[in-house]
C-alpha cells in the first residue's frame, strides 16, 4: 500500500500554572471544530483492508496552546497477516499563523519502518529533519508559507475552491521542498459510506521538485462543496496498486484537550469487507 501522506488527558503540572498559560494564550476560532474526528474505510480495489483516522485537538505545551492534528492508520484482520500496517502521523500547527511548529512520523509497513521528526523554524527561514532511528540529521531551506502535507490539507479548508483554477503552494514531504499544484477540476456528487450522497469538489494534486514533475503515482482527492470541506474521499493509482478512502463517519467532542505523548487507540467496528461505493 502506498505511503501517504490517518483521546486523553492534560498531564498538568498544577491547576494554577495550566489556568494562567491558557488566559496568557487563547485558543483561537479555526474553519473547522478542534475536537474533530473524522473516520475513513480504505478499500484495495474493491475489498476493505483498513481503517484511517483524522483528529484534532488542543495541546498545552511550555506555556503554549497549540493545535495538534493525528492520523492514525490500521489494517484489519483481512490483511494484517499479509502486510500489517500501523501508521502514526502527527502535525502540531501554531493556531495563529496556522503553520506548522513540528510534524512526527512512526510507520510500521509490512516490514518497513520509520520513526522521523520535523522541527519547523519559520523564524529563521529552516526546517530541521531527524531520525530516530538511524540518528541521522538535515537541514532544509523554507519559505515563509512551507507547510507539511497535513497541516497543508487542513489550511486549504478555510478557503474557496474555484473550478477550473490551479493553486500552488510550498509542502515539505518525504524529505524534500515541493511545489504542489493543485488543480481545482469538477463537482462530483459521492455515495459515502454511512453518510449519504455529498456533493464534493474533485483536486488533482502534482507536484514538482528541481522542475520535475513527481509521477510516479496519481492521487485524486475530494473535498465537501458546503462550509465543512470534508476530504470525502482520496483515491491513489500506482503501478501495483489502487486504494481508496472513503469519509464513513464525523464526531466532534469540542475543544477536546490531549497529552504531548497521547496516540489515537480507537478501536473502530466497521471493518468489514463491503465494496467501495
Amino acid at each position: 500500500m502506498k505511503r501517504w501522506q490517518t483521546a486523553g488527558a492534560v498531564l498538568a503540572l498544577g491547576l494554577a500554572a495550566g489556568v494562567a498559560a491558557r488566559a496568557a494564550d487563547p485558543r483561537p476560532e479555526l474553519w473547522f471544530p478542534v475536537g474533530e474526528k473524522l473516520t475513513y474505510r480504505i478499500y484495495w480495489g474493491v475489498f476493505q483492508v483498513g481503517i484511517s483516522t483524522a483528529t484534532t485537538a488542543w495541546l498545552e505545551e511550555d506555556g503554549r496552546t497549540l493545535l495538534v492534528i493525528r492520523f492514525r492508520t490500521r489494517t484489519n484482520r483481512l490483511v494484517e497477516k499479509l502486510y500489517p500496517v500501523d501508521d502514526f502521523l502527527e502535525t502540531v500547527i501554531d493556531p495563529i499563523t496556522f503553520l506548522p511548529v513540528r510534524t512526527t512520523k512512526r510507520l510500521k509497513e509490512g516490514r518497513y519502518r520509520a520513526d522521523e521528526t520535523v522541527v519547523f523554524d519559520h523564524a529563521r527561514g529552516l526546517a530541521r529533519w531527524h531520525s530516530n532511528m538511524s540518528d541521522k540529521n538535515k537541514t532544509f531551506e523554507i519559505d515563509p508559507d512551507t507547510r507539511d502535507v497535513i497541516s497543508y490539507m487542513y489550511f486549504m479548508r478555510s478557503r474557496p475552491f474555484k473550478i477550473g483554477e490551479t493553486v500552488k503552494s510550498r509542502v515539505m514531504a518525504d524529505e524534500k521542498i515541493y511545489d504542489l499544484y493543485v488543480k481545482v477540476s469538477r463537482r462530483e456528487n459521492l455515495d459515502l459510506p454511512n453518510l449519504g450522497r455529498r456533493q464534493s469538489i474533485k483536486l488533482e494534486p502534482e507536484a514538482a521538485f528541481n522542475g520535475l514533475f513527481v509521477r510516479k503515482g496519481k492521487l485524486w482527492m475530494w473535498v465537501s462543496d458546503d462550509t465543512d470541506r470534508f476530504c470525502t474521499r482520496l483515491a491513489a493509482r500506482v503501478p501495483v496498486a489502487s486504494v481508496s478512502l472513503w469519509l464513513s463517519k464525523v464526531e466532534v467532542v469540542n475543544n477536546r484537550v490531549v497529552a504531548g505523548n497521547d496516540e489515537e487507540d480507537d478501536e473502530e467496528s466497521e471493518m468489514n469487507d463491503e465494496p467501495a461505493s
